[in-house]
């Protein structure tokens, strides 16, 4: 009977793997970004204060380590579908290679197997869909912070350089 495996088994299980490795991280990196808040705004604000002038670059570094995984799960988001339509695609090939030219199931083959063939796109989605909530929550957590350290450093005076917004 026709499921998921092969080849397009092996990438969904590869992709599936490294969104939650990704989230995973993402999900450690967040917990102890927010632990380590007041020690953290305490030494922002004791810069903004002193005029320190690598706040720019310090924000900047903060920005990639808050993206970190994102281009794996916007990857994941787009392929995991793809390689889940293909699997249903070549497992519904074999399926019809199996009931010939006369389109019949053999004596006694039960056809509520032959819906295995579907596993392949519910895994590619499943997939898909954790990667993309994965990734707008990272997205919006970096958004939310970057946006806010932005603001604090406008006030200050601290100018723009290093700070911009990137289109």
């Amino acid at each position: 009977m026709p499921g998921v495996g092969g080849l397009v088994g092996l990438l969904l299980l590869l992709a599936s793997i490294a969104v939650f490795t990704v989230v995973f991280d993402r999900g450690r990196f967040w917990w102890q970004w927010w632990r380590k808040r007041v020690s953290r705004e305490r030494q922002w604000r004791e810069r903004l204060v002193a005029g320190d002038a690598g706040l720019g670059e310090r924000l900047e570094d903060w920005e990639r380590e808050m993206a970190f995984g994102e281009p794996v799960l916007q990857a994941a988001a787009v392929l995991a579908p793809l390689l889940g339509l293909i699997g249903t695609v070549l497992g519904l090939m074999a399926v019809l290679a199996t009931l010939g030219p006369g389109l019949t199931l053999p004596p006694g083959a039960p056809l509520a197997g032959y819906g295995k063939v579907l596993m392949a796109t519910a895994l590619g989605l499943i997939v898909s869909l954790i990667a993309t909530a994965a990734s707008l929550a990272n997205q919006a957590a970096r958004s939310w912070q970057i946006e806010g350290l932005r603001r604090q450093l406008r006030r200050r005076g601290g100018g723009e350089q290093g700070a911009e917004r990137r289109p």
